[in-house]
């Protein structure tokens, strides 16, 4: 019987040894389907635990390989790949490899001059298979399965039954005669079936018709050109697109590394810059003073009301809006500023003779963003600096009122610095929150009104 220590070395060595060699399994997948960011972030992940286990030195950190290993995937990719994305052109709408692209572009197909065109009907077994039966010109009919040859069989023949006065069986051993209806909703399906054996294949080209069809698209490996078989055009790679000699491309492309070009788009173009910029200043100053007017009110809330009788009916009241769904504030509070309809632009008109257009004028729309964000926040807030003032000491306050403090003195001087110790990492965590908050931008006004003249798709209120 072996030593425990040999026993556990042996066990762990194993256990490592099977998790490299899965890893590597799935990095060589990866990196075949050209998705190059995941596959080194796994080997860094297959690097970190094979040498936190090896090495007896790092044992600390055998209980922390799980963690860290998720943390890497799960925090440390989705930083990376984002950054990875920036640097090539998927925003040109290029988001296939290589490869993919290609086997698309190999299952195109077009119907050849002087190709052969039939008529169909489709009959459908229990199971789903789907075949066909085509009449053409000269044929007096032909059945099509996928991937089996095409007979021209006579009644009897393979299970068919009679036939009607067009030529069609009434019926098929195992299959079913579908009905046009039936058709419609299966037209998109049956469109990317190859009917009969390559290379005379059939596919439907309409719901009434279907054709003998050819490979259209061949890529050449060795000179990494994509061949167009009707034309004879050739097309070779260019920034992710196959680009023929006189510029036409073929869709889809792929992504490709461009480096820093995209950055230097940015940086060099205006009118990208400042609808851009406009956005990221937005985006600090609603995050910043959605923070600074919640956490106000909230600890105005909890001073104020902190010595009142039936406190305890007020907290509750006044916590109303945390448990209601955002969704539902958000949508009564864009009802109330609707500029038609709204209780208070009814309200403003009365007091003030007009209101601002909240949904429409840019101004004003931040504001109510600010204003609606204030509202479903300043809960939070309220409860949070209600339990931090009941810890705070109370001697020391005892202390500067013997000295003289007036109470303004006392908030500004002791309890606010006392509290803001206790609650900067909720502010900072609320700030953080509110900075990515695009429910609450999205449900309200969808990033409206639009910033007029952009290239892009942008709004002032956008985040």
């Amino acid at each position: 019987m072996l030593p425990p220590d040999i026993t556990g070395l042996s066990i762990r060595v194993a256990g490592v040894v099977l998790f490299d060699a899965y890893l590597l399994w799935l990095i060589l997948q990866l990196i075949q389907d050209g998705a190059y960011p995941l596959a080194a972030v796994l080997a860094v992940t297959a690097g970190f635990v094979t040498i936190s286990f090896s090495l007896e030195r790092l044992r600390p950190l055998r209980w922390l390989s799980a963690g860290l290993a998720l943390m890497m995937m799960f925090v440390l990719y989705p930083i990376f790949f984002t950054f990875y994305l920036s640097t090539t052109n998927t925003g040109l709408g290029h988001i296939l490899t290589k490869q993919v692209a290609i086997e698309r572009l190999e299952r195109e197909q077009y119907v050849p001059e002087g190709g052969q065109r039939f008529s169909w009907t489709a009959f459908q077994s229990p199971d789903g298979e789907i075949a066909l039966w085509l009449q053409g010109e000269g044929s007096t009919g032909s059945l099509a399965r996928a991937g089996e040859f095409i007979a021209e069989p006579q009644a009897d023949e393979f299970g068919i039954g009679t036939f009607d006065e067009n030529g069609i069986p009434f019926e098929i051993e195992g299959y079913r005669r579908l009905e046009r209806r039936d058709l419609v909703v299966m037209l998109d399906q049956l469109s990317g079936v190859e009917f009969g054996e390559p290379p005379d294949t059939i596919r439907i080209t309409s719901l009434n018709a279907a054709a003998m069809t050819r490979q259209r698209y061949l890529y050449n490996e060795q000179q990494d050109m994509v061949l167009d078989l009707q034309s004879g055009m050739t097309y070779l790679p260019r920034n992710g697109t196959f680009v023929s000699e006189d510029g036409q491309q073929l869709r889809p492309g792929f992504f490709v590394d461009v480096g820093l070009l995209n950055f230097q788009r940015f940086f060099s173009s205006a009118a990208l810059r400042g609808p851009v910029t406009q956005i990221v200043v937005w985006n600090f100053t609603y995050a910043i003073f959605s923070v600074l007017f919640s956490f106000t009110l909230g600890l105005f809330i909890a001073i104020l009301f902190d010595k009142l009788p039936g406190k305890n009916i007020i907290r509750t009241l006044l916590i109303v809006p945390y448990p209601i769904p955002a969704l539902v504030s958000i949508l009564i509070w864009r009802n109330l500023l609707n500029p038609d309809f709204g209780a208070l632009v009814k309200l403003f008109e009365v007091l003030f003779g007009s209101s601002p257009n909240w949904l429409t004028d840019p101004n004003a729309t931040r504001a109510a963003i600010i204003l609606v964000n204030m509202w479903l926040s300043y809960p939070y807030f309220y409860i949070v600096s209600s339990g931090a003032l009941q810890a705070l000491p109370t001697e020391i306050l005892d202390a500067a009122s013997v000295d003289g403090a007036n109470p303004w003195q006392r908030f500004s001087r002791i309890t606010l610095p006392l509290l803001l110790r206790i609650v900067s990492p909720l502010l900072v965590a609320s700030f953080a929150f509110s900075f990515n908050n695009f429910n609450l931008i999205y449900i309200f006004n969808e990033g409206n009104p639009p910033i007029a003249g952009s290239p892009i798709p942008a709004g002032h209120t956008d985040i």
